[in-house]
């Protein structure tokens, strides 16, 4: 059996960009999205070598938001609740994408966008994934391993986190 040739830096240069946001939009910390990108590229060039991923975007994107996943369950074995309060203390502006160079974005979009880093992790995840990444309750269900109706709730009740931080932002927004 002959050996593909994969062209790791290729991958890289086409993907690491994207999975970078995706993950710090998740983690809300610049040092472990990097790390879950470069972990998720790696991932891919060990399978790659062995068999072809079709969708390889798509793949990648899986992978990295599994990883962020496990990031944030290890988070939160390690006193979640301290850990949080300290983050936010630490970083009160965090840094996170707001995609302005692909298009114009209101205001209120990237409001959206920031307070989405200060909802309870399970939320901030479902809620990131749903808005800004674009998925469907099935495909979140598939990413994350969870029911749909699991989802669903934590889209719910983080999207009722969002309102009552517009609220303190001085927006009504229902």
């Amino acid at each position: 059996m002959k050996r593909k040739s994969i062209d790791i830096e290729e991958i890289y240069d086409s993907f690491s960009r994207g999975l970078y946001f995706t993950a710090l939009r998740l983690l809300g910390n610049p040092a472990e999205a990097e790390d879950a990108m470069q972990e998720s590229i790696l991932k891919y060039y060990d399978k790659a070598e062995r068999e072809e991923i079709e969708n390889i975007g798509g793949w990648l994107r899986r992978v990295c938001v599994r990883k962020c996943l496990d990031i944030l369950r290890r988070r939160e074995r390690k006193s979640a609740y301290d850990q949080e309060i300290s983050f936010l203390a630490e970083n009160s502006e965090p840094e996170l994408y707001t995609g302005a160079e692909s298009a114009e974005e209101t205001p209120i979009i990237q409001l959206v966008m920031k307070l989405i880093a200060y909802l309870p992790n399970s939320c901030r995840t479902t809620v990131s994934l749903k808005l800004i990444e674009g998925y469907d309750y099935e495909e979140i269900a598939q990413i994350t391993g969870d029911k749909e109706s699991s989802i669903r709730s934590q889209y719910m009740r983080g999207r009722q986190h969002l309102v009552q931080l517009l609220k303190k932002e001085g927006i009504n927004y229902e």
